[in-house]
């Protein structure tokens, strides 16, 4: 009894197809892994990475530090600084505020000349200097 054996090139060029494809398929899933940095917006279009987030009284993509006002944390206690960011809209009639661990900054109407309030944060102007306070806790407060 004679074993058919197939010719030798036809064994080679098969092995080679099988081999070039395992290779491609494990650069494609690689490819297609790969996160672009910048890639992370938000449902607004901001992109969190870069330090964006949005303002609800301006209607755009900011950076808090850079177009607000910051004010400094009160509490010295902590290891560390923090700070929070307000907003105040060109008729003064609302005030925004972006605070550290708040997924969302929070809109205050204004109640009186220099006082912006929810019913839970109130925001007071004195002496041309911003305090953020929690109830009746202050929290932040602007440096001059």
């Amino acid at each position: 009894m004679r074993i058919l054996t197939p010719p030798l090139h036809f064994v080679s060029l098969v092995a080679i197809s099988v081999s070039c494809s395992s290779v491609n398929t494990t650069q494609s899933s690689k490819q297609d892994s790969i996160e672009l940095v910048g890639n992370d917006r938000d449902s607004n279009d901001c992109i969190a990475s870069a330090g964006y987030t949005w303002s609800k009284i301006k209607q755009t993509c900011v950076r808090p530090w850079e177009d607000g006002i910051e004010l400094r944390n009160l509490n010295t206690s902590s290891a560390y600084q923090t700070s929070a960011y307000i907003l105040v809209d060109s008729t003064k009639n609302d005030a925004e505020i972006f605070i550290p661990n708040e997924s969302h900054s929070i809109v205050l109407q204004k109640n009186s000349a220099n006082h912006y309030t929810n019913g839970t944060f109130n925001l007071t102007q004195e002496n041309f200097c911003w305090t953020l306070s929690l109830n009746n806790t202050k929290l932040y407060q602007e440096q001059q």
